[in-house]
């Protein structure tokens, strides 16, 4: 990782500010390499990294066209494969939510739930 754009776009994959973060969420969610990823958006590598920095599409319509056109016209990629790719890592980062602790939550009802469906204790 010697270009200092890569990583500057792997810095804000956190970041729902940038594509990068929508691109990373849908990764990891495929298991995708790069390389992977390059592919399934039909660019190289090297443009992968230039469109993580593009700032990430509006959420609704019609600026979600707009952009992911403008981004797809850009970087001379298939439109609707990009707006698809984006949609679910959209999605994902929705289901995420806005912390990673949405999830220990989830753990603790889960167990809870499981404690009520036990049968109680019998006594001595």
């Amino acid at each position: 990782m010697s270009n200092p754009l890569e990583a500057l776009a792997r810095r804000v994959e956190d970041n729902p500010f940038f594509l990068a973060s929508v691109l990373a969420r849908y990764a990891q969610a495929e298991r995708l390499d790069d390389t992977g990823l390059a592919k399934t958006l039909g660019c190289t590598p090297e443009t992968l990294t230039a469109l993580r920095l593009c700032r990430t599409p509006r959420t609704e319509a019609p600026g979600f066209g707009e952009d992911v056109d403008c981004i797809a016209a850009r970087f001379n990629l298939d439109g609707d494969r990009l707006a698809e790719v984006v949609r679910h890592g959209q999605a994902l980062e929705h289901m995420a939510g806005p912390s990673a602790s949405r999830g220990t939550l989830l753990a603790a009802r889960d167990a809870q739930e499981d404690q009520a469906s036990e049968p109680p204790e019998e006594g001595p």
